[in-house]
Order: structure tokens, then C-alpha cells, then sequence
């Protein structure tokens, strides 16, 4: 508020020229009274349930309550009283969307009686002061021209003009204040000081580039604030005369550069002054019922009961809740797998994993019981009590229902009122620091260097927001025949470049710009399309881009050679230099053992990744995975793994085979079952679709499946049988999916893939097939120990010929090894080749490689290979560092580093 604006309290505490700030006009006049108990916003949302918002309220209440809220708020500012009764809106047409939605908001307004946004409700006690009630005289000095002023602001300023008259100098200290809110600090005949004078003229001359201009490329916001650091670094070391605070930070409006910025000059030993609160305060009470409801509807989303376990206020501890979060996101919705709890986090544990869907009394009672569990830290008891406040109207409501009663979701989820992010609070200010501005906000003071950080699209100027209720040209129109001078996008635009030239005119030596290529999630950036201002100024500068030069080249670096953050994404960069092999020098098969101290077992899935890739084998054993939160999905595992246990019942060990119409009948519940236990996101309305699309597709296959079994005249004998013993050297276990006995007393190992039969067959004929091969051998080693369906698993060892198959549901066909067959039956496919020589003999040597501490790094043409014998390479996706760490020449033995 009030930016440009000097105040003097003549006579009273300031004894010279300072900005007009809040504090200085609370104390120029008799107290008012306090604040309300409640936020604007807060009292704001119960009225708009009604309003042209109200259809998005309902979907979307919280961003619908924040874009309203902004709306009203420049209605205010465009008043010259902070009353709704000041408005004429008789010339604006009454059938028009400006009149509706701007009448709409002054009724809402009018709603709202006295109560005004906190940060400007301290204006109107001065708007509607009398002159006795001035504590101290206070002179104010402005630029009546400034476009800048809101209307409140510039009735503000009229008002202490009246109340305490101009000082004698005011047109001398006027024309002071314009001149050095306009001057261009370079030094004459610079490149600096050609740009601030040029950087927003209708036309420009070209002038040559020196060097108190650069602008450079790098990585990321990490590398920028890194190299900022090291730049402020050596101008002190060079120039005794320079103090830290003549360096200024122009940083991006926002938090997200300050914990790098922080870090960064924290480890150059450099102070910041004015660097802003890196954490903002979180509505925690507000979230948490937020995912409360959206838990108790059932079903729970992954992501929803993944912050819930998160959530400070639940009664257990920081790790077992990361521990339990991290276990819903894998697909494991019991909370109490994996830790130990007792008193409270049991029955909080207890009562989200009730799957149940509650009717209303039912779901008051769970609110309430969520409520007795809550944690007991102090830290955290206002908004343990403030979730209490919250909850309890929600409570009545249901109590007020009928017991049975369906619980009205989309009403309690659309009423929950979870609070933006607000400021921690102000930390100890620190002087004599370097001088950290934001873009948006004007410089108080010049500085003899300016670094500007986060030069990409978005920022320098930040992006206006746009409004959901008027369009630009509605802005017009309700300015030309209302006198209301609201703020369009074209004129916030206009303003933030003005705010921005005066920041780069703020510098007096040099101007470096940094432009970073990707953003915090690795995503290619451009450049703030303010470089083309720059662009226009300099010789030799034909395109934007050409005026940055890339210190990700180490050619371009200054000859100072200033470091830079080191690249550890891989996108679109040149590749690290990747030995192919690394020497670690210890055992890579011991890495987990069981309570004995005994290496744990492999299983067929691990030695898979260890064919494709060692890393993401390691990575996999030391358990360091890409866990990244997303909605969940139906992928490959989710759908196999359903159709596995469909088919176990629909065909159990030693019984007749189900009739094609059993089949048709009973799946559908089977599978509805199976959802509910194991994927239970998909019973959800927006999942219909895909749900309905499975069923059918699984019918398909059960039916093929079924007639395929007839053919064969095959008996199933196992289903989910369990296998230990030694693969390939080292101990391993797995899960058969099921074990058929042929008439010939033949038996079969076959394993269900959701998929088509082209590249499993194009594996197996390339010698690369390693799973069914491995539970054969496993089976031929079996023990004496029974399985839970009954079958001892010594009879697979004691039988006739065994045989191995990929039964591939999409196409119905039966991929077979081992076994001969004069005439099989449509849609058995006979193996004759030895589908395992090739990944035996491969996996054979990383075994041993492992054992003698040397992990392998394949480089692309082995992967390649792979991909054209039909080997999936979805171990690459086990983390990024597997695609980092990829040697760009192919593997060398002996290369080991």
C-alpha cells in the first residue's frame, strides 16, 4: 500500500522523510476499535452458496472462495470510501454479466456489514476521521499523476491534506520524489544505464554490450543460487571498499528460491537483509478434515489417506507416519503393517482402515473417535482444538439425520474451509546484509550490483491473475460508466514492468541476469519475456536468446571460473562421465539378511531387474526407490494381480471346471470383491468405465482359459504355490500361479500375464526368458513342506516331465517349454528352444561380479540388445539415477573405478 508515497510526522517521532506505512498512520490517530475474531475470508465463505459463484463453489469451494474474496477486495480498493453505498451502477446496462457480477458482489459486500479484509480495514477509520482526532501532524509527499494509486489510497492521501495541510516545500520535495523514483542509477554511457533508460520506450536505440550487463544460462534454481553466491563472493574478495548490502537479490515473488538462496549464501558466509519466511503456516485442521471425509466415503484414495497418516495431528510419530504413508502409496491400505502402535494410533489405525461405508450416525460417532485419538502434543494443540470446532457442527448435522441415512459427502467436502498457507511471521531482521528484493515490490534503496534470480517465463513480471468475474473489457466498461477504476490484466501488467524497471534501475555498476533452463521439477523453462526489452537495447542481439550466454558449456564460463551447482538430472544434458563398472568392495548379495544373519531370498522379479540393470537391482535392495505420490492408477500390477485371484476362484485346485456360464455369473462379484480389498480406488463412480472394460476383458479370458483347460484336459492342482530353494547360486523363493496336471501325468507351471503373447514369445525364443524357468527349477528342488492348498510341494519333484508356460490373457494364448505335443490344441504355442541359455548364462556372471563387490553399468547398446530379444526394460523406471548413470560408450570389461 501507499508504494511512493513519503510521510513526515512533523514535530513528532520521524524526524525526516520516510515511506507511508501502516504503522505510521495507526499511530497519527485516536485507536480504533480491535480486529474481529474472524478472518475476512473465513466470515466470507457461509455466503457464497448463493451468487453467480455458486455452481463453482459447490465443486470447487476453496479456490471459488479465494478468487471471490480477490474480486471483492479490488472493489474495495476502487471505492473512495470502503462502502458499498457509494456505487451508481444505473449506466451500466442491467442485463449484462458486468452489472450481474459486480452487483453481485456489492450485495455480498453490503452481507458483510463492517467487516473489511484485515489489511485494509485500517483505512476507513481514517476515511471517516474528523481533524480533532489526529494524534500528530503528519505530512505526506506524492506524485498525484501516479497511475499506481488506488482510489482508496489516493481518498487516503486527499484526507491527510485536508486534515494536516501541505508542507511550504511541497512541490520542491515533490519533484525530489519524482526524480528519484525515476533515476537511472548507471553510469553514463554504459550498457547499464542505456537499458534502465530504455528498457520500457515506446522505441530504443541499439548501444554495445559491456560488461555491466550478462545474462546467463544455468541448469537450474539450484545452480543460480549457487553461482549468485560464488559472484557476490568474489566482488567482496576484489573490492574492499564493497559491503554486502550493495549487492542486491532480486528473487521471483514467492518462497521457493528462499531455502535454496538461504542455504547457498549460508555456505559462502554471506548475511541476507529482508530475505523473506521460507515456510508459510499450513491450515493443518483444515486439511485434516479435509481427508477425514475424504476417507470415511470409501473408498480412500491413496493420496488422501497418504496425507492424512502425515499429518501432524495424528497420534504417532513423525517416522511411523512416513512409514505408513509410504505404505498406502504402494498399494498397502493396512496402517498397522510395518509398525508397532498402541493406545491412541491403534484405534486411529483402527478406524481408517474400517472400510465400511458409513451411514450418517455411524460417520458422527467415526468423527468423534477420530477426535479421542488425536495427538497430545502441546505444539499442536490449537489446531487439534480448532479441528474439534470444525468438526463438531458436521457432527450434529449427521446426528441430526436418520441413523441410516446416506451421509451427504459433496455437501460436508464442499463446506470444509481449509485456509491458504499464511506467513510464519516475521523472523529478527538482519542489517548490512545483502540486500534481498522481490519481484513486484519496488527497491528502497540502490545497490552497486544486482543479481536477478529465476529469469524464465512467469516472473520479471509475474503473470497477472486472471479474473473470474470480469474480462478486460467488462473492466472498461464498468470504468467508463461507473467511474470504477478497476484493475484489468493490461494495467497489473503495466504496473509490475514499471515496479521491475525501477528494481533494474536500482543498480549503479553491473546488472547479471540468470535464467534458469529447467524448473524445480526438471521441466524445460523459457525466458521471462521481458529479455526482449533487454534484447531491443543492445547490438548485435537479433534474437531474445542470443543475449544469454550458457554456463552449462564450461566454455562459456567467466574466466574467474565461478562454480556452478553440478547436474544431476538428466534431461536434454549432456551425459556425466559413467565408468562401466563401479568397485564397491563388499558382497552386493549380503546387503539384506534375515534375523540369522542369512542373505535373504531373491525372488524371479529381482533377478529380472538385475538382467536389465545392477543399479536398479541395488537400488532395489537398499530399498532407495522412486516413491513419488500420484492418484492411483490402473496399471499392469494392479490389473494382473486382480485377474489372478479371480481365476484362483473361479478355478480352485482339484475341482470340475466352472461352466462358461458359472463363469459369466460369479466373476462379476468376484471381481467387485477383489476391488474392494485390493484396489478399492476403483470402485469409484469416475473409475465406471475402465471397471466395466475389465470385467469384460476378464471374462473373455476365463472363458478361453476354461476352454483351453478342456482341450488340454488339464486338472489345476495348485493355485499360488509357494517355492524355495537356489536359482542360479543363490537362495530364492516365489509364487506359482498355478500348477496343471496333464493326462499323461505331465505337469505344467504357468504363469497368468495380462498382456499379448508377441514379445514374451519373441523372449522366449531369444533365450532370455528367466521367470517360469526359475520356478521350475525351484520346483525340482522342492521340499517336503506342504502348501495351504493341500498339495504337498515334494509331488512336483517326484512327478512326470515337467513343463513351464505363459498363459497371455489379451490373446488367449498358451506360450509352453519343456513338454512335446504331436498336435496341441488352438492356441498352444510349443517352445522348442532353450528359453533361459541366454539370461542363465548373463545372470550367471552378475551373480558373480556381485559376490566380488562390482556392480556393473550397462550402457545403452546392451539395452538395446535387450529391448530386440524382447526383455521389458522396466527396471530402468526404477529411479531416475538408473538413466544417469548410463555409460555413453558401451560397457569395457575391466573399466572399474
Amino acid at each position: 500500500m501507499f508504494q511512493g508515497v513519503l510521510a513526515c510526522q512533523a514535530g513528532g517521532f520521524i524526524p525526516a522523510y520516510v515511506p507511508l506505512r501502516r504503522a505510521l498512520l495507526e499511530r497519527t490517530y485516536l485507536p480504533w476499535p480491535l480486529a474481529a475474531d474472524i478472518s475476512f475470508g473465513e466470515a466470507l465463505r457461509p455466503h457464497l452458496a448463493a451468487g453467480p459463484w455458486a455452481a463453482s463453489f459447490a465443486v470447487a469451494p476453496g479456490e471459488t472462495a479465494r478468487a471471490v474474496e480477490r474480486a471483492l477486495r479490488d472493489v474495495m480498493l476502487a471505492s473512495g470510501t470502503l462502502r458499498p453505498e457509494a456505487f451508481d451502477l444505473s449506466r451500466l446496462d442491467p442485463q449484462s454479466r458486468a452489472h450481474h457480477h459486480l452487483s453481485a458482489l456489492l450485495a455480498l459486500w453490503t452481507r458483510m456489514g463492517d467487516l473489511l479484509p484485515e489489511d485494509i480495514a485500517y483505512l476507513r477509520p481514517i476515511l471517516e476521521a474528523e481533524a480533532e482526532e489526529v494524534i500528530d501532524p503528519l505530512h505526506v509527499v506524492h506524485d498525484p499523476a501516479d497511475p499506481d494509486l488506488t482510489a482508496v489510497e489516493r481518498a487516503v492521501l486527499d484526507t491527510l491534506l485536508r486534515h494536516h495541510g501541505a508542507p511550504e516545500d511541497l512541490a520542491a520535495r515533490r519533484a525530489a520524489l519524482i526524480a528519484a523514483r525515476d533515476r537511472c542509477h548507471g553510469r553514463p554511457g554504459s550498457a547499464l544505464a542505456h537499458l534502465q533508460q530504455m528498457f520500457l520506450a515506446a522505441t530504443t536505440t541499439r548501444r554495445p554490450l559491456d560488461d555491466s550487463v550478462h545474462v546467463y544460462g544455468l541448469r537450474d534454481a539450484a545452480a543460480e543460487a549457487d553461482f549468485a553466491a560464488s559472484l557476490a563472493q568474489s566482488w567482496l574478495e576484489r573490492d574492499p571498499s564493497l559491503t554486502p548490502a550493495e549487492i542486491g537479490l532480486l528473487l521471483p515473488a514467492g518462497t521457493h528460491y528462499v531455502p535454496l538462496v538461504r542455504e547457498a549464501f549460508t555456505r559462502a558466509g554471506l548475511p541476507l537483509s529482508g530475505l523473506q519466511s521460507e515456510g508459510a503456516k499450513r491450515d493443518l485442521a483444515g486439511e485434516c478434515l479435509l481427508h477425514v471425509l475424504t476417507c470415511l466415503r470409501q473408498p480412500a484414495p491413496a493420496m488422501a489417506l497418504a496425507s492424512l497418516v502425515r499429518s501432524p495431528l495424528m497420534p504417532w510419530s513423525v517416522q511411523d507416519g512416513r512409514r505408513m504413508s509410504n505404505g498406502v502409496m504402494e498399494g498397502g491400505f493396512d496402517l498397522r503393517h510395518g509398525v508397532s502402535l498402541t493406545g491412541p494410533a491403534l484405534a486411529m489405525a483402527h478406524l481408517l482402515n474400517d472400510r465400511r461405508v458409513p451411514k450418517a450416525h455411524d460417520a458422527a460417532e467415526r468423527l468423534a473417535t477420530l477426535l479421542r485419538n488425536l495427538s497430545r502434543d502441546t505444539a499442536f494443540a490449537d489446531e487439534v482444538a480448532r479441528l474439534g470446532d470444525l468438526m463438531r457442527p458436521i457432527q450434529l448435522g449427521l446426528l441430526a439425520r436418520p441413523a441410516e441415512s446416506e451421509v451427504p459427502w459433496e455437501d460436508l467436502l464442499a463446506g470444509v474451509p481449509v485456509g491458504a498457507a499464511r506467513d510464519e511471521g516475521p523472523g529478527p531482521a538482519l542489517l548490512g546484509g545483502v540486500t534481498v528484493l522481490v519481484d513486484g515490490e519496488p527497491p528502497i534503496a540502490p545497490v552497486r550490483h544486482l543479481i536477478v534470480l529465476g529469469f524464465s517465463i512467469g516472473a520479471f513480471p509475474a503473470t497477472p491473475p486472471v479474473s473470474p468475474l470480469f474480462l478486460d473489457s467488462e473492466v472498461a466498461q464498468i470504468r467508463a460508466q461507473c467511474g470504477l477504476d478497476l484493475p484489468s490484466q493490461e494495467a497489473i501488467l503495466a504496473r509490475r514492468l514499471r515496479v521491475l524497471r525501477s528494481q533494474l534501475a536500482a543498480a549503479s555498476e553491473s546488472l547479471t541476469v540468470l535464467v534458469p533452463y529447467r524448473d524445480l521439477m526438471g521441466v524445460r523453462n523459457t525466458p521471462s519475456a521481458s529479455l526482449a526489452f533487454m534484447a531491443r537495447c543492445f547490438e548485435g542481439i537479433e534474437d531474445p536468446d542470443h543475449l544469454i550466454v550458457d554456463l552449462t558449456d564450461e566454455r562459456h564460463l567467466p574466466e574467474e571460473r565461478l562454480p556452478v551447482a553440478p547436474e544431476t538430472k538428466s534431461a536434454g544434458l549432456p551425459p556425466l562421465s559413467v565408468p562401466s563398472a563401479l568397485a564397491l568392495g563388499t558382497d552386493l548379495l549380503v546387503l539384506r539378511t534375515d534375523a540369522e544373519g542369512r542373505p535373504r531370498a531373491q525372488s524371479p522379479t529381482r533377478l529380472d531387474t538385475l538382467l536389465v540393470s545392477p543399479l536398479a537391482w541395488l537400488l532395489n535392495e537398499l530399498d532407495i526407490l522412486d516413491r513419488p505420490w500420484a492418484p492411483e492408477t490402473l496399471d499392469v500390477l494392479t490389473k494382473g494381480s486382480l485377474f489372478h485371484k479371480v481365476v484362483e476362484q473361479l478355478f480352485p485346485p482339484d475341482a470340475p471346471l466352472p461352466s462358461e456360464a458359472d463363469i459369466r455369473a460369479r466373476l462379476p462379484d468376484l471381481l467387485a470383491a477383489e476391488i474392494a480389498a485390493a484396489a478399492p480406488f476403483l470402485a469409484g463412480g469416475g473409475w465406471m468405465v475402465e471397471r466395466q472394460s475389465m470385467e469384460r476383458e476378464f471374462v473373455t479370458s476365463a472363458v478361453s482359459w476354461r476352454a483351453m483347460l478342456e482341450a488340454l484336459s488339464a486338472r489345476v492342482i495348485a493355485s499360488e504355490l509357494p517355492l524355495r530353494g537356489t536359482a542360479l547360486g543363490v537362495p530364492c523363493r516365489g509364487f506359482v500361479d498355478c500348477v496343471l496336471l496333464l493326462p499323461d501325468g505331465s505337469l505344467v507351471i504357468v504363469d497368468h500375464k495380462t498382456s499379448g503373447s508377441g514379445t514374451r514369445r519373441q523372449r522366449m525364443e531369444s533365450g532370455f526368458d528367466l521367470q517360469v524357468e526359475i520356478y521350475r527349477s525351484l520346483a525340482n528342488q522342492a521340499s517336503s513342506a506342504p502348501s495351504q492348498t493341500g498339495l504337498e510341494v515334494k509331488a512336483l519333484a517326484q512327478g512326470g516331465p515337467m513343463g513351464v508356460a505363459y498363459h497371455t490373457t489379451r490373446d488367449g494364448i498358451l506360450l509352453l517349454n519343456g513338454l512335446s505335443m504331436a498336435l496341441p490344441p488352438g492356441g498352444v504355442e510349443v517352445i522348442e528352444t532353450d528359453i533361459s541359455s541366454a539370461a542363465t548364462s548373463r545372470i550367471t556372471q552378475e551373480i558373480a561380479r556381485l559376490r566380488a563387490g562390482t556392480l556393473r553399468l550397462p550402457g545403452e547398446e546392451e539395452r538395446k540388445m535387450l529391448e530386440k530379444a524382447g526383455v521389458g526394460l522396466y527396471a530402468l523406471e526404477t529411479s531416475p539415477l538408473v538413466r544417469v548413470f548410463t555409460p555413453a560408450a558401451p560397457a569395457q570389461e575391466g573399466d572399474d573405478a
